[in-house]
């Protein structure tokens, strides 16, 4: 008895599921080793230059930039550990205090550094869904602060930082200050509900990742 239509073996299908699931697979590994490549090679561009001679061997391998550039960041963060080193900072912290437009920039790149320098005091400390931008329509956000009396103290009611990115670069997002009734927490981890904001929503549970309920 001969197979029905629907169940012939079909090359072109079998040939295009094939490659789509061979892009799947080895892409991200490509892109991964891309992005390495370019972030070790921009950082030896830019670090070779002063790179003294004494330490020339550092040019004749990739990554040799690198190395310096993070032995000597661990280097000075060792030095600012110190009586001295902190008395440095201090005078340099003071130094930039003094000038209008740099401080400003200044004060922002330190505590965002800061903040990657401590994981333990994550900004993103829970995933919620907010209603944004449009009633009806509801967008991941990540709640980083809610002790923000200092910036809603004329407004009489309890409010909470909330950030919400841009897909699929959360770089770029919006800053809101929500009562606690207008969001909802959601049972997965922040670094999870990034994925999704990066992933254009793309990943689901059956990806591996548990969807909140």
């Amino acid at each position: 008895m001969d197979a029905s239509p629907d169940r012939r073996f079909n090359l072109f299908a079998w040939l295009r599921n094939s490659f789509l699931s061979g892009v799947a697979l080895v892409l991200p590994f490509v892109v991964t080793i891309s992005v390495i490549w370019l972030f070790v090679s921009f950082i030896d561009n830019n670090v070779e230059p002063l790179v003294p001679d004494t330490l020339a061997f550092l040019k004749s391998f990739p990554g040799g930039g690198l190395l310096l550039a993070l032995a000597t960041l661990t280097l000075v963060g060792a030095l600012a550990g110190n009586l001295v080193g902190r008395w440095i900072v201090d005078m340099g912290d003071r130094a930039i205090a003094n000038l209008p437009l740099v401080r400003s920039i200044y004060g922002g790149a330190k505590q965002v550094f800061k903040q990657v320098a401590a994981p333990e005091r994550t900004s993103f400390k829970q995933a919620v869904l907010v209603e944004f931008p449009l009633p009806g329509s509801y967008a991941i956000g990540f709640i980083t602060n809610e002790n923000t009396a200092e910036v809603v103290s004329d407004i009489g009611e309890e409010l909470v930082a909330i950030y919400v990115p841009q897909a699929p670069i959360p770089t770029s997002g919006f800053l809101l200050y929500l009562p606690r009734t207008a969001f909802k927490p959601i049972s997965i981890s922040p670094d999870e509900a990034l994925k999704r904001v990066i992933s254009l929503g793309i990943i689901r549970k059956e990806d591996g990742l548990p969807l909140g309920k």
